[in-house]
């Protein structure tokens, strides 16, 4: 009698299951964790902005597709994802992208031989990687290309040996929605999705259960990225600053911890398909604590794994079988991590549109394979323990297995240090560290480690990727509310009314995980691992950039014709009498290439001339003529000072200058007679400094100061040093470089009766770059600058309404509004230092 009970309920709930059916109560328990999720990727800035509307697309899709019959979910999720493209690439874009898709997957389905479909089918891949690779002018923008290569290189082999093993009919429907998921527009890093795993494991769970697992993965994804990004802003070291064994562990670990970024987002992409019914298996499988270098493979990037299995090493085996088993499976293991190695430069260029051919990335995946060889080797040998029933875990297999995962983990560290290193000289000098001298914070992470996989180890239940049959309500409901809760507290800490009270170091971690800005390395443009790499492709494709942060086709580029190369030591300087049209209005270089009114040389009489040097912000970039902070204080001098007859402010300020290009800007400057110079600072003033004697170096530049050339010479520079070499020889120098700029800067204005005056004016996202900002002030003052500290210009601002735009951290009109105000405040304090001084009193 049970058991036609049991047969009896497992009928109802398979029908249950088949039609996908959601109660009300679950309906609403979802939208509202939906709702709180949003919020979640908004507050921490989680990817890109275009990620953010394609989240609200889907979240709202999902609000109707969850209420459709079964059978029309499927075409509904197709709609969806194609209007996703459309509107995240743009009209043209996407009509490209889905049209080359569609000429793929028909050449596929045509009625001529399985052979000759595959010869067309490499026809037209070899004519898209040609257009890809420049090789011929095509049709196909820029910002498509990564896409397409995301949705197709891997994908098409997938599907290709489906249609040839598995002969189970595909509705055109189920076709079409593997290839143009709806996450994959945003995420040019996509997981090789199985094609039959996606038709086979859809709605095959009672559906509030996938529902649920989905959000449960999106925010166990942004837990990912909040942890990456600790670790990417906060212990991430160049390999010039590792100087001892502390040093060289903290690089090691962070450097592999760096990939906490390709699960996040894997997470998040999987955890997406969930809310339309594709039950997924896993992505990752707690990789840091995998006990061996198979167990690693298994672990880490599993879809990869399987799709390597499925399509290389089982057909190898299987073809090699007459060597016999345990030599089929050693060749087999090594095809594989070749072809893993060929196929990871493969999606390098369909993503960056460059072939990757570099010695350690081919030697990583040899030295991998290899290790995994061996590895099963001696599993073959000696058996992986195995048994029936569930063993109990005892001390001993404790601290084998923590051992075991101890020792793994830092192998890979070690291995992966070496794939991600620049060069292979350059890994082979990271371990003269280890000549440093111990401390006591080189056992910091080898104790945290050590904890993390201690308590990872610790058998107990976790709630996975399993039928709702097969989970127990009590664990399954424990899981829920931790994962609410967790929600929950990640926004309410997000909130800076809440955060700010926690104390300034916590205010401090909460806005660097908020913020999605480079770090001070990336920001120095110093080297990146494969994965970050690939993950950031949209900064090294800028019609892919513009796309994902919304930028105009139509926004200024970095020179927009106003500079022009110069054979001296600043390199560029501005085009004289030129007018520029933008539409944030006109912007007019006079005819001595200053971005200001058209002055004489020679100040007329009872006039006290300011020549104004910096970068950008200086400048005005984005900002009309008569509207950038140097202006509008001019102008108020003029209308409420009357200390003299006529105030003028020559502005010399040049996008893109470095501090010691400002010595060239000098020279020009002082031949326009100025009463003062103002100097204006916007942080990272030694680490930019540093960076463009570099820069000059291996440019083989003209260094026409003798002091910076004994830097170099000491330093042992060389025009053919690449740049990391460069920068850790240089970089104990640092503070000297910038020294003597400033002591130039006041002893050639003093020379010539000018003021010298220094300002600092922050930049208006706060960051890493304020770590230099009090030493570079003290410099200043030591130097002999008048000192002028506008550090909390914006104090109290949003940063959306003082920068131009979301993709550009330029002030915009009112933030240039503020700057006058302030500067304007400040000179009227220090007025009878700065305005009194006649200019010949000045001179030594």
């Amino acid at each position: 009698m049970s058991t036609i009970v049991t047969k009896i309920g497992s009928r109802h709930e398979n029908a249950a299951f088949a039609s996908g059916r959601i109660g009300i109560k679950e309906y609403v328990l979802i939208l509202f964790q939906l709702g709180i999720v949003l919020l979640l990727l908004r507050q921490f800035q989680i990817e890109s902005a275009a990620f953010l509307r394609l989240a609200l697309l889907a979240f709202s899709g999902f609000a109707i597709h969850a209420l459709l019959p079964l059978r029309h979910r499927l075409s509904f999720f197709l709609l969806l994802s194609f209007v996703g493209i459309v509107t995240t690439l743009g009209i043209a874009n996407g009509v490209s992208l889905i049209t080359i898709g569609l000429i793929l997957i028909g050449i596929c389905h045509l009625p001529v031989s399985f052979r000759l479909r595959g010869i067309l089918i490499l026809a037209v891949v070899a004519l898209l990687v040609a257009w890809r690779a420049k090789w011929l002018d095509g049709p196909v923008a820029d910002a498509v290309w990564p896409i397409l290569g995301s949705m197709f290189m891997f994908r098409l082999i997938v599907y290709i040996y489906e249609l040839q093993h598995d002969k189970t009919p595909a509705s055109p429907v189920q076709t079409l929605s593997y290839f143009f998921m709806l996450p994959n527009v945003c995420f040019p890093l996509f997981p090789v999705i199985d094609y039959k795993t996606f038709r086979r494991n859809y709605y095959d769970d009672d559906a509030y259960r996938i529902y649920q697992t989905g959000i449960d993965w999106i925010v166990r994804g942004v837990i990912h990225l909040l942890l990456y990004r600790f670790v990417y802003y906060h212990l991430t070291l160049a390999p010039s600053e590792v100087t001892g064994p502390a040093q060289l562990i903290q690089y090691l670990v962070a450097n592999f911890l760096l990939y906490l970024r390709v699960s996040g987002l894997f997470h998040l992409i999987i955890g997406m398909l969930y809310l339309f019914g594709f039950r997924l298996p896993e992505t990752h499988n707690r990789y840091l604590l995998a006990s061996s270098f198979t167990d690693f493979w298994r672990r880490i990037n599993i879809y990869w794994k399987d799709f390597m299995q499925k399509i290389f090493y089982y057909p190898a085996v299987f073809r090699l079988r007459a060597l016999g088993t345990t030599k089929a499976m050693v060749v087999a293991t090594l095809y594989v991590f070749m072809l893993t190695w060929f196929l990871h430069a493969y999606q390098w260029f369909w993503l960056r549109g460059t072939m990757l051919w570099v010695l350690q990335d081919i030697l990583f995946w040899a030295i991998l394979g290899v290790l995994v060889v061996l590895n099963a080797l001696y599993e073959l040998k000696y058996g992986r323990s195995r048994s029936l029933g569930k063993t109990k875990q005892t001390w001993r297999s404790l601290g084998v297995l923590t051992f075991k995962s101890f020792a793994t983990f830092w192998f890979i560290c070690v291995l992966w240090s070496f794939w991600t290193a620049e060069s292979l000289s350059d890994w082979f000098s990271l371990w003269s560290a280890l000549e440093g001298p111990m401390t006591a914070d080189t056992l910091i992470f080898p104790g945290i480690i050590l904890v993390v996989i201690v308590l990872g180890s610790i058998e107990g239940s976790t709630i996975r990727n399993t039928r709702s049959t097969e989970g127990v309500d009590r664990e399954w409901i424990r899981a829920r509310a931790a994962m609410v809760a967790a929600m929950f507290v990640l926004v309410g800490v997000s909130i800076e009314a809440v955060h700010t009270r926690l104390g300034a170091e916590v205010a401090t971690m909460v806005h660097s995980l908020r913020s999605a800005r480079l770090s001070r390395l990336d920001t120095a443009n110093l080297e990146r691992g494969y994965y970050e790499n690939l993950l950031s492709v949209d900064r090294f494709n800028s019609q892919l950039w513009e796309v994902y942060t919304n930028k105009p086709q139509t926004w200024l580029d970095g020179n927009a014709g106003l500079k022009r190369f110069t054979s001296d030591f600043a390199q560029s300087e501005m085009v004289p009498s030129v007018v520029l049209d933008t539409n944030y209005g006109v912007i007019s270089i006079n005819r001595w290439g200053m971005r200001d009114q058209d002055y004489e040389r020679k100040p007329p009489p009872n006039t006290y001339r300011i020549a104004m040097l910096g970068a950008s912000s200086v400048m005005g970039w984005g900002v009309a003529d008569g509207q950038t902070f140097e202006a509008l204080v001019e102008d108020r001098l003029k209308r409420e000072d009357n200390l003299y007859a006529n105030y003028e402010i020559l502005n010399f300020g040049v996008q893109g200058y470095q501090p010691l290009q400002q010595l060239v800007s000098l020279e020009k400057a002082l031949e326009f007679e100025p009463n003062a110079i103002f100097y204006i600072a916007t942080g990272r003033e030694i680490s930019r400094a540093t960076r463009y004697l570099v820069e000059a170096t291996q440019k083989n530049v003209v260094i026409p100061f003798e002091p910076l050339r004994e830097i170099v010479a000491r330093a042992g520079l060389t025009r053919d040093m690449d740049e990391t070499a460069a920068l850790k020889r240089i970089n104990p120098y640092s503070n000297e470089i910038l020294s003597w700029t400033y002591h130039r800067i006041v002893e050639r204005s003093r020379e010539n009766g000018a003021l010298p005056v220094f300002i600092f004016l922050p930049q208006v996202r706060e960051g890493t770059w304020q770590e230099e900002t009090p030493e570079t002030l003290s410099m200043a003052e030591k130097a002999g600058f008048i000192i002028i500290n506008l550090a909390d210009v914006y104090s109290g601002q949003d940063i959306t309404t003082i920068r131009l735009a979301e993709w550009d951290d330029h002030p915009n009109v009112l933030g240039h509004t503020l700057i006058a105000s302030r500067l304007y405040d400040e000179l009227r304090k220090k007025r009878d230092v700065i305005f009194n001084s006649p200019r010949n009193a000045l001179k030594h």
